[in-house]
């Protein structure tokens, strides 16, 4: 091993590696922490159990059990390689959709008892700010953001009722930090190598060693001062709840695994636009320089209202696009290799049939037509739920661990939520004479609410115990050298992308860490 890094020995239980610090998962959080302290005197070893490119026999061990509300199949909703989901097929051509949470996001909320942050938006601003650098990109006036600077026109309804924003893209897959760390003195990057358990002191609260297992069953033993877990907001709670004795590390209160959130995502109808108006009048919330515009309920009306954060995009499409039989179609292609599968399959297979005509006019306009309708979308958050958990399934991977099981469970009141926004939104619409909404809640079984790939709170962040599994630094409460980086740690959810707030969380970390590991 090069001077100054972590200490390579070899045991009779395999390769044993001595670190200041260990972080498991190289995803955005764990990149972004071993890359602020790359150069420093900080020993880091970065453990990965995907390759440097994504490798289907990787994926194996993210395979689960899926209870309640169907979700992507957990193998294929997040990607085990240098770089974490970044790195999932359905980004390649688009990039990654990137916006802070807004400041209610981080409130306490009186009618809502689960919510709130130990901080509020200011005191992340200027790790928002690093985060959009490191995520290349372009700098966002975080506190007076214009939405039109790129040149954007205008967005077409103005109302005070009502919030227009902008979502960024980004195609940063941080591959560009694999040499950077590789060659770093103090850094030793070990991939395909998959963590199998993590060993404590008798009392139950000092991590003093995480074993990995390699390709080909060799062990690595990591021995650090201090541990981070970045494996996402499914595998940081499997990895707890499978460690240390008992019901896992951090979980005295049952609180490890509790509150899964995922964003609910879904068609909630289509825009009848008004006289003259046309599709291109909406151009504001067209994908264009690497952003594309958005609508939400302006926040002095959420807290009126007790509604729950929701971001709508309006979407160019044919004509067709907004008949039942469109609808019927998109519905049945997404529940394929979804678990439960969809609700009310006749119902849609017989709009298929009836509709046979608008399939081939939506065939026919996508490669001849403008679009000609915009279809109303809805990306929302849902309470924090305590019954919405990741657990232990009944399955054991190859190494003999509990594989994860996931149970989403939205509530009534969740849809409600979506559905008064909704009618706001159209009473704008109205009033301002660009037209109405039409809306589809009948037409989509409440069973297909997609989830967003986005996997949170499974080990929130509270200063009290009893409300969180990790403190204020993500330090887990009961374990004095155990850290949780990523949306795992998200108390509430909003309603922008995780991944800039998961960036900007990492880069706090990290410099708390680095005040740790260097003045004790």
């Amino acid at each position: 091993m090069r001077p100054g890094g972590p200490v390579a020995l070899e045991s009779s239980e395999g390769e044993e590696v001595v670190a200041d610090l260990c972080i498991v998962g190289a995803g955005p959080a764990g990149i972004s922490i071993a890359r602020e302290l790359a150069g420093s005197g900080i020993r880091v070893c970065l453990l990965e159990s995907g390759g440097p490119n994504v490798e289907r026999r990787a994926q194996w061990p993210s395979r689960g059990e899926i209870d309640g509300y169907p979700l992507h199949l957990l193998e294929e909703s997040r990607v085990r390689a240098f770089g974490g989901t970044l790195r999932h097929p359905h980004l390649l051509d688009g990039g990654w959709a990137a916006r802070p949470l807004d400041p209610i996001d981080f409130e306490t909320r009186p009618q809502r008892p689960e919510s709130g942050w130990p901080f509020d938006r200011d005191h992340l601003i200027p790790y928002y700010v690093r985060a959009q650098h490191g995520c290349g990109l372009a700098p966002y006036d975080l506190v007076n953001g214009d939405p039109t600077a790129d040149g954007r026109p205008a967005a077409p309804v103005q109302d005070v009722e009502l919030e227009t924003t902008l979502f960024q893209f980004s195609d940063t897959d941080f591959q560009d930090a694999l040499p950077l760390l590789t060659n770093a003195s103090n850094v030793r990057v070990l991939l395909r190598c998959r963590v199998a358990g993590i060993t404590t002191d008798p009392s139950g609260r000092r991590v003093e060693a995480v074993t990995a297992v390699r390709e080909d069953r060799s062990r690595v033993v990591v021995r650090p001062r201090l541990v981070v877990l970045a494996t996402g907001g499914i595998e940081n709670a499997r990895l707890l709840l499978t460690a240390g004795s008992g019901h896992g590390l951090g979980n005295e209160y049952d609180l490890v695994g509790r509150y899964f959130g995922e964003r609910m995502a879904l068609p909630v109808g289509h825009v009848v636009l008004s006289g003259s108006r046309t599709v291109d009048d909406a151009a504001f919330f067209f994908r264009r320089n690497d952003a594309t515009g958005a609508l939400r309920i302006a926040e002095r009306i959420q807290r009126d209202k007790d509604l729950l954060n929701c971001a709508f995009y309006l979407v160019p499409r044919p004509a067709a696009a907004a008949t039942p039989a469109v609808r019927s179609l998109s519905t049945l292609h997404k529940a394929i290799g979804r678990r439960p599968w969809v609700e009310g399959v006749g119902t849609h297979l017989r709009n298929l049939v009836e509709g046979l005509p608008n399939l081939a006019d939506m065939a026919l306009s996508s490669v001849v037509s403008r679009p000609r309708t915009l279809v109303l979308r809805a990306q929302g958050e849902h309470a924090p739920n305590r019954d919405s958990r990741v657990s232990l399934g009944s399955r054991r991977d190859d190494l003999g661990v509990p594989v994860a099981r996931v149970t989403w469970r939205p509530t009534a009141q969740d849809h409600e939520s979506i559905r008064t926004s909704t009618g706001i939104l159209d009473a704008v619409f109205r009033t301002s004479g660009f037209g109405y909404v039409k809306t589809m809640f009948d037409d989509v079984p409440a069973t297909l609410v997609e989830g967003s790939h986005h996997h949170m709170g499974t080990t929130r962040m509270n200063v009290d115990p009893r409300k969180g599994v990790v403190d204020a630094d993500s330090r887990v409460h009961s374990v004095a050298n155990l850290y949780v980086a990523g949306s795992s740690v998200f108390p509430t959810y909003g309603a922008s992308n995780p991944t800039l707030t998961i960036v900007a969380l990492s880069l706090r970390l990290a410099d708390h860490l680095r005040r740790v590991l260097t003045h004790g």
